[in-house]
């Protein structure tokens, strides 16, 4: 399997073109490197959502406390109104956070996984849309390797002619004088059927050559088959980006929460609005303060009487 679906992603030599041997196996990889990138982002969202679960019941908790420890805290009326609204907040955040999570899970989530099952359907071993890539480019580059082997072949052939053909030169030009007249014959025909074999061997690997240079028909009709299937698996790509756009268009939804942060907002900006702390003061004043009735010592007049 791939491990990237950039050039780097490839069987053999990156630097390879497209049409030569076995170079379409980059578009295979992609395809099944795709099957990797949905998991990869299932597996974040999956995190992300576990994140604000745990975050979520952090914030209850703690705001289970904190109204407990409000309780048994003396302090002045409004300011202690304002701060158990601090506390409730967090409530409020925790409930937000719930349904980040809620649409993480029940929404993104399920998505990711019935296009995964959808698109990527295994045989036994392997990927069926890959194998039906694979297959189709198999047979258009069958009969194309096929003549490059040709080509090859006839390329070794001429290369192995034209070296004996100079071992031939050589033994012409060095027979000695004494050699037999029969003997001499010989390897002069020998050298001229050399030649001659040259000469065909050149004429064959020129011809299977011309039928790969540009504009031949052979190769045109190659090249077009190649860039046919290819497009097959580029309409797969798209369709796999423009659900992951999809996806990250869904996500927005995790992100609007506008209107249960306004209402947490409101509610604050209520509650700090009763904040008033000479109100606050005044009632100390009059309840612990200076305002107390407090109880001076008065003249009593001693009620004993001597029996």
């Amino acid at each position: 399997m791939a491990s990237a679906t950039t050039s780097t992603a490839t069987t053999g030599t990156a630097n390879r073109g497209f049409f030569e041997p076995s170079q379409y196996e980059r578009c295979i990889n992609r395809y099944e490197f795709g099957h990797d990138l949905v998991g990869h982002l299932s597996t974040m969202f999956e995190e992300r959502a576990s994140l604000e679960h745990t975050y979520v019941n952090a914030l209850r908790a703690w705001s289970r406390k904190w109204h407990g420890e409000l309780t048994k805290l003396t302090e002045y009326p409004s300011n202690k109104k304002v701060w158990d609204q601090i506390v409730s907040t967090g409530e409020q955040m925790a409930d937000i956070h719930q349904t980040i999570a809620s649409n993480l899970h029940d929404n993104i989530q399920p998505k990711l996984k019935q296009w995964k099952k959808d698109n990527y359907e295994k045989s036994i071993i392997n990927y069926k849309k890959s194998k039906e890539f694979e297959k189709e480019f198999e047979n258009v580059q069958k009969p194309w390797n096929k003549l490059l082997e040709s080509i090859y072949e006839a390329k070794q052939n001429y290369y192995k002619l034209v070296k004996l053909s100079k071992q031939c030169e050589q033994q012409k030009f060095s027979m000695p004088v004494e050699t037999p007249a029969e003997t001499q014959k010989q390897i002069i025909d020998h050298y001229v059927q050399v030649n001659l074999d040259v000469d065909a061997a050149r004429t064959k690997y020129q011809h299977l050559v011309r039928d790969v240079a540009p504009g031949a028909e052979p190769r045109q009709r190659y090249e077009a088959n190649m860039i046919e299937i290819f497009q097959h698996t580029q309409a797969f790509e798209k369709k796999r980006l423009d659900f992951f756009k999809d996806i990250f268009t869904d996500y927005i939804k995790t992100l609007q929460q506008q209107a249960l942060f306004n209402k947490m907002l409101d509610d604050y900006l209520r509650v700090l609005q009763t904040h008033n702390t000479p109100a606050d003061l005044d009632a100390w004043y009059n309840s612990f303060g200076p305002g107390t009735q407090s109880h001076y010592p008065v003249f009593e007049e001693c009620q004993d009487t001597i029996q």
